[in-house]
């Protein structure tokens, strides 16, 4: 059992699928802790846009209320929408869609986080607009970052 791939990403999955069915996000994927080589491949094969590329997260042990223990997750996640930036209204576009989905991940882990299922540092929540380029495509989009508590008394304990 790892914190990564037993609580992380089950958490996160149905998020990303939620994601998908409201906002026409066509690729959710984590990447291999190379940075964005997993994006870069899977562009080759695959369309990846609109996409959301999560950063495999870093995170440490946390002990909540000297009870519960949860894993605190670094969460790093792009969201990544097609604009040609040689257009402004098409670039505004490709942002304002990408502000849009990232906001909607936050109000979701907001509302997990009164639901008892995560502990949501708001305080942490950072959003900032990026431009993705490789040799052919040029996207823009919105980097989400965030700190965030998942009980972890099973995997710890």
């Amino acid at each position: 059992m790892t914190p990564t791939d037993d609580i992380f990403w089950p958490y996160f999955t149905p998020i990303l699928e939620e994601q998908k069915a409201e906002s026409g996000i066509v690729y959710a994927k984590m990447s291999d802790a190379n940075g964005m080589d997993r994006i870069i491949g899977d562009s080759r094969s695959e369309e990846v846009y609109p996409g959301i590329f999560v950063m495999r997260p870093k995170y440490r042990g946390n002990i909540l209320d000297n009870a519960l223990l949860n894993a605190l997750f670094e969460l790093t996640l792009f969201v990544f929408f097609k604009g040609d930036t040689d257009e402004h209204a098409s670039e505004d576009l490709a942002y304002r869609n990408a502000e849009t989905v990232a906001c909607k991940i936050v109000k979701r882990l907001q509302h997990d986080r009164y639901a008892g299922k995560n502990y949501l540092d708001f305080d942490s929540v950072t959003l900032e607009p990026v431009q993705y380029q490789t040799g052919v495509d040029a996207t823009c989009g919105y980097e989400l970052k965030a700190r965030l508590g998942i009980p972890a008394n099973h995997i710890f304990c």
